[in-house]
């Protein structure tokens, strides 16, 4: 069997800018996180408690915990890795021969596939064959 992978270039884009954007998101939570946590004995479970309970100034406005940070930040990066994915299409030919038939000399071969334009073996002509019978 043959195998054609089609790619969607917007898809693939998209889904490289949610993960590029949820991977900033994280990084800018565990940046202001761990010079707060950095002298700390036990790093992760100060980590943990600083990332519940400090807050963020977004644009001098708006408020938030740096625990909804990170779940959009990590949302955003599946979001992502999802799209790039679901941006990819497989099919696959199957793998049987085809009989075409000349419409000039009216011999016949075999192929893998059936083309559209092809030359007949036998009288050498550039042709567009018939397609006799599909063998699976």
């Amino acid at each position: 069997m043959r195998r054609i992978i089609r790619r969607q270039l917007s898809s693939q884009v998209l889904g490289i800018l949610l993960c590029l954007v949820g991977f900033a998101i994280l990084l800018v939570v565990f940046w202001k996180a761990w010079s707060g946590v950095s002298a700390s004995s036990n790093v992760l479970s100060s980590l943990w408690s600083y990332i519940l309970t400090e807050q963020v100034d977004l644009a001098s406005t708006v408020t938030l915990k740096l625990s909804y940070l990170s779940i959009m930040g990590a949302i955003f990066l599946f979001l992502g890795i999802v799209v790039i994915a679901f941006s990819r299409q497989v099919f696959y030919l199957s793998g049987g021969s085809v009989l075409l038939t000349c419409p000039y000399c009216k011999n016949q071969w075999k192929t893998s596939r059936a083309k559209a334009w092809a030359e007949c073996p036998h009288c050498r002509q550039f042709i567009q064959p018939d397609v006799a019978k599909k063998k699976i």
